[in-house]
Formats: C-alpha cells, structure tokens, sequence
C-alpha cells in the first residue's frame, strides 16, 4: 500500500498511510502545530515546547502498533490509527487551561473530548474533501481511494463516504462508556494516548529517567477477551511489572514536569487571561463557530489580547506601560488590560509565587472534597492572621498599609490550585475502563484488583488517590508573610477526635 514516512525522535519511524495522510493535510489537524503539548512545563523545562501534532503521529503509531496486534480487519486497524491521530482536534488554545476555563463556562463537561465530536461529524469530513480535490498526484488519489473501499466499502470518495467514516472513528471514543477494546487501544489506562505523551514529554522535558516503559513488550502481551459478553483488553500477568513501570513513570512526570509548582503557576496565569478575555474576546461564539475555531491557537490569541490592549491604549493616549484610571474604562476593556498585564509578566518570567502547599491521601473517599475545605481553612487563617496584626501596635505603618492591601484585594492576591488527583497505581482505574489482566495458563481473565490481593509487593505499590493543595500570591510578599508567620504551617492535621 502507498505510505509516506514521517522521522520521530521518539519512534523513529512513523509510517503514514493514505487516508491518514488526507487527514493530516487539513486545518484542524495541521492546527495542532500550533498547540503546546505541555503549556506552563515549557517555562521551567525550555525543551518542553513540542506540540500536539507530534503527539497526535505518536499516538496514531502506537495505537497502529496495537491494532497491527489485536485486530485482523484492515478497516478496524484504520479506524483506530485514525482515532489515534485525531484525538485531540478538540483541544483549544493552551490545552487543558481552555479545557479549565473556556468549555467548563460553555457547559462542556469533558471539554476538547465533547467539542471533538462536532470537529469529525461536522468539519473534518468537509476538510478531507477539499483536500482530496486538491490532489493533482494521481497515484496518491488512487491510493486514497483503494484504502476508503477497504476500510469503508465506498466506491468513491465523497463527503457523505468520509462523513460515514468519521462517525466510525467518532464510535471509537463512544466507546469509553463501556470500555470498549477500540477505545482502551487509544485511550485507556495504558492507551497510545498515554504511552505516547509519557515518552515524548519525558524527552523533551529532560526527565527520560521517567519515562520508561516496555512498550513493545506491553503490546506484544496485549489479548482480546470475552467477559460478561463483551470484548475486553487484557494483557498477560507475565508484564504487569511492566505496566508497574509505565505507571509509576506517569505519577513521577505529574508529580515532578505536569504539577510542578512553577508548571502550575504559569498554567494558572494562563487560566486567569482566558477567563478575563473570555467575553471581550467572544470566545464562546468562536468556539462554536468551528471555522473561526481553526483560528483560536495558542500565539494567536495572546497577540490578539495585545493588539486589543494596545487599542485601548490608543484610544486613552498612553502608552503601553501607562496607566488607565479604571473608571474610565468598560468592564471589557477592564479585563482585557488586566489580561495585558499578566501576559507581560510571563513575557519576563515574572510569575505568582507559593506560599502553601499540603499533599495527603484519603483511603477511600475522594480527595479533591477534602481539599475544598483544606484551601478554604488555610485562607481563612491567612486573612484573620492579617486582620489581627491590622491592629497591632507592633507592626510599623508601612508594612499595616501593605497588609491592608492585602486584605481589600485578597481575592486578587490569594490564588488557590488543586490539580488533578494522582495515583501511583490504582486498581480501581483498570476496572473502570474494563480492563483486565489475562493468564494463559488457567485462560482466566482476572481484574489488577482481584490480583494484586494475592501480592503483598504490588499491595503495597497500589496506592492511594494524592491531592495537591496549593496557594499562589499574585505579587510577591514572601517576605512579609514571613517576616509576620501569616501564613499557617502546612502540615495537615487530621484527628478521629469528635
């Protein structure tokens, strides 16, 4: 079959055959080059500004890698590298912070995931189509053609043909309600997706010594089964020190590249522009608007919040450091040069600093609820603390006047994170997503759960859930938090006393 070869610092080789390569020669994949893979990480790890699009050909290989394994029908091994490659044409300006902000305000739950679907369904047939029209290569236009027949049955390739096999590769991300094989090949919890970003962001990151992972040998040892009537994704007991390995490589890398406290300070100045800019910038209508969404990329939108502020400079006659009384702005306006200032700091490295962080477990219960009250206590004890030496003749002027600040703008000044849960290893994520572990032996399909009962070793490796509690100041009064013991300490006191 006719191919072309893309070079990869992480496979080698990445093999593209023809209907990925009329994928890939459209806007919203092509997109993708110009969406950082990890946002905030690139300011504390400078070779970390790879982009999706690579990721999205690793993810394509890999899921290829695994289908090439489990799947003997040319059309299902189709589908799933297709799936691979477009997994994350949902994703808008600086990934997950959009996520975070921009589709959470919209109503959309799983964000770049859900607004993915309306990208296949809608756009991606449509852009597939005009770039099969611009072919002149004949060779290339008949390859096309031979491999939508295989993989779809069609005669031709038409809009309402390439629409039909969107919907195939939109049924492989359906597939997560019940955990179907197709969909753990891509995104389960040892998915293409996954083992992909764990390789390529360890590289670029310069954190390689986490991430390691047998890859092949997981693959190799990958089964198709049958349980409760379905077809599940197992793997042979044989390499779960393997999967031990790949998991344990994931927690390093949130816990050391993705939920850096620097990582994470830039990621929330990210999410404070786009919540600023959300309305003045009518973010919603663009994202709904898929053509103008093609056009919301990470460079794009903060040189758009710079011209925007640099008109509104212009239309009060200052320049680009001077001051606007706030009063003589629209609340548009407003935001718009709040979100200016932050851009600017990032621009210089200028950026929020911890004063508080407390990680813990909870055996049993959800973290991030305990969490909540965590953030709410520890901020409430800063700002009695405040309150209380406002009052003290022992604090000279200058510094009651900067704790009084403090304490009028200290929505402002106080920012609270707590990122995503993590695991070490938690079985209870395998058996989610159906998906098993297999011995050959007995021809017994076991859950990790079950297996890891017998085994103190991997008992005492299942880990708990982890929560980080973070609290960032918005300029820097270390010194004087410190200087005055306002912040508490953040051990974490917890009792079984009523």
């Amino acid at each position: 079959m006719y191919y072309k070869v893309s070079r990869d610092p992480i496979h080698s080789e990445i093999f593209l055959y023809p209907l990925e390569i009329l994928a890939i020669d459209t806007k919203p994949v092509q997109r993708l080059r110009q969406l950082s893979q990890l946002v905030g990480a690139e300011w504390v790890y400078p070779g970390a500004s790879h982009n999706r699009f690579a990721h999205s050909l690793g993810v394509m290989h890999i899921a290829g890698l695994y289908a090439e394994r489990l799947f003997q029908e040319h059309s299902r091994r189709r589908i799933v590298r297709l799936a691979g490659l477009l997994h994350d044409v949902g994703h808008g300006p600086f990934s997950h912070q959009f996520d975070d902000v921009v589709y959470k305000r919209m109503g959309l739950q799983d964000g770049h995931d859900e607004h993915r679907e309306r990208i296949l369904l809608e756009l991606m047939p449509k852009e597939m189509f005009k770039a099969y029209e611009r072919l002149s290569d004949l060779k290339k236009r008949e390859a096309i053609r031979k491999d939508l027949k295989q993989t779809m049955g069609a005669e031709d390739v038409t809009i309402e043909s390439l629409t039909n096999l969107m919907h195939e590769v939109n049924n492989v991300f359906k597939g997560e309600e019940m955990g179907s094989a197709e969909y753990n090949v891509v995104q389960g919890p040892l998915g293409a997706d996954r083992l992909d970003f764990l390789l390529r962001d360890a590289y670029h990151s310069g954190t390689t010594h986490f991430g390691v992972g047998a890859v092949d040998r997981i693959i190799r040892n990958a089964y198709l089964k049958t349980r409760d009537s379905k077809t599940i994704l197992c793997y042979h007991v044989k390499v779960l020190d393997q999967i031990y390995t790949s998991l344990f490589g994931r927690f390093m890398m949130y816990k050391n590249v993705y939920f850096h406290k620097t990582s994470r300070a830039v990621d929330l100045m990210i999410q404070e522009i786009l919540s600023l800019v959300y309305k003045p910038l009518n973010l919603s209508e663009r994202v709904n608007d898929l053509e103008r969404f093609l056009d919301l990329t990470d460079q794009a939108l903060l040189t758009e919040v710079k011209l925007e502020a640099k008109k509104i400079f212009e239309r009060h006659k200052v320049d680009n450091e001077g001051e606007i009384e706030s009063s003589d702005l629209s609340d548009d306006e407003y935001n718009l040069i709040e979100a200016y200032k932050i851009l600017r700091r990032l621009e210089t490295r200028d950026l929020w600093k911890l004063i508080v962080e407390i990680a813990f477990t909870a055996e049993g219960a959800d973290p991030y609820v305990m969490s909540v009250g965590i953030v709410a206590d520890t901020l409430q004890k800063i700002r009695l603390r405040l309150e209380k030496l406002i009052d003290s003749k022992d604090v000279p002027d200058h510094d009651r006047k900067v704790m009084r600040r403090l304490l009028d703008d200290f929505e402002v000044v106080f920012k609270s994170d707590t990122p995503y849960k993590l695991s070490l290893v938690h079985p209870q994520e395998f058996v989610n997503s159906n998906v098993f572990l297999y011995d050959p032996q007995s021809d017994a399909v076991i859950s990790l759960e079950d297996y890891v009962k017998n085994y103190p070793a991997y008992r005492m490796l299942a880990s708990n859930l982890v929560q980080i509690v973070r609290i960032y100041v918005t300029e820097d009064v270390r010194e004087l938090l410190t200087k005055y013991s306002i912040v508490p300490s953040a051990k974490l006191q917890l009792t079984t006393r009523w």
